[in-house]
């Protein structure tokens, strides 16, 4: 059986484009090493909360998307 793409890091830099952001620029805003913050957009499931709330603070994420965010779904 296929597993299913988990597409929260597709939200993640979907927002980041939408609030004028590419990843670098979220990165050093952010204050999140670029490495790491590529590793939460390809593993989403382990980011930690201070690292959510600074990606919150820097692309403003939706109450809905912080949710499905730290959802394991």
């Amino acid at each position: 059986m296929k597993r299913k793409k988990d597409t929260r890091g597709d939200l993640i830099v979907g927002r980041a484009r939408m609030s004028g952001f590419n990843v670098e620029r979220m990165s050093a805003r952010s204050g999140i090493k670029l490495s790491t913050m590529y590793k939460r957009i390809q593993l989403p499931g382990t980011m930690t909360l201070n690292e959510l709330q600074n990606i919150d603070k820097t692309i403003g994420l939706t109450d809905e998307e912080i949710i499905t965010l730290v959802r394991n779904k």
